[in-house]
């Protein structure tokens, strides 16, 4: 919510300053640009929490302590701190800077060695120990002898259909980030910063959020009824004409 909420306070200031030459350019613009790094970078951490919980459940599940309620609570607070350590190099570079054509702070384009770090420290690390967990999973699998009880397999199959799930959400972010490549790819080539190129990149973010709700709620099978109930319940059922004259008879 805080990451859409900024992105939206961005989208605001572009359009005011398009049509009114509004100046957002204060002391506050560089701390908002340096958020959205550190927020993306947690959503990410957060896949790689849930696919190293499976990890645990699958190949180490006879060490308890992995397994731990208080862990994957300690274990955002210290990826956010340490998303904070890393995400300050551009403040100390000051790569964050007000763009006058669109109005709010962010690490302009043609920086090409702030964005890499941005790119790198803000998904390239998650996505790298996701892939690991999930190659180290397989592997594991396949190594298993095949006198396992009943139980244990269908657990098993139960953790990898999670993290599989789970690897369809990340790519499905991956996907939507290539626009925001191409156009760096573009700016290392060339040393232009184009026009559209924020926009179209926060356009593609506010799909990538918006589908990664909609994904969590359909591989999520508490929450897919939760909704399902809120749904069923708001829905206006029409009564049966045959109960409505029954009603009135008795009327």
């Amino acid at each position: 919510l805080a990451y859409i909420g900024i992105i939206a306070s961005f989208n605001i200031q572009t359009v005011l300053g398009n049509l009114y030459e509004y100046d957002f350019n204060s002391s506050w613009c560089v701390v908002l640009g340096y958020l959205p790094p550190i927020l993306i970078g947690c959503i990410y951490w957060a896949f790689v929490n849930q696919a190293f919980f499976r990890l645990c459940r699958v190949v180490y599940p006879n060490i308890k302590w992995l397994q731990s309620y208080r862990l994957f609570i300690i274990l955002p607070l210290i990826e956010l701190i340490l998303t904070c350590i890393l995400m300050s190099l551009i403040l100390f570079l000051h790569s964050v800077v007000y763009l006058p054509t669109d109005y709010y702070c962010f690490v302009p384009i043609t920086n090409i060695y702030s964005m890499l770090w941005l790119a790198f420290n803000g998904y390239g690390n998650q996505i790298g120990i996701l892939s690991f967990i999930y190659i180290r999973i397989t592997i594991f699998l396949r190594r298993q002898a095949n006198t396992q009880t009943l139980i244990i397999k269908q657990r098993q199959d139960r953790d990898v259909l999670v993290i599989r799930r789970i690897l369809i959400t990340v790519s499905f972010l991956i996907s939507l980030g290539m626009p925001a490549m191409g156009f760096l790819v573009v700016s290392l080539i060339t040393n232009k910063d184009y026009l559209l190129t924020f926009p179209v990149l926060f356009f593609f973010v506010g799909i990538s959020m918006a589908g990664v709700c909609i994904l969590t709620i359909i591989f999520t099978p508490q929450l897919k009824k939760i909704v399902m109930k809120i749904i069923q319940h708001n829905r206006v059922v029409p009564l049966n004409s045959s109960l409505i004259g029954s009603i009135q008879t008795r009327q």
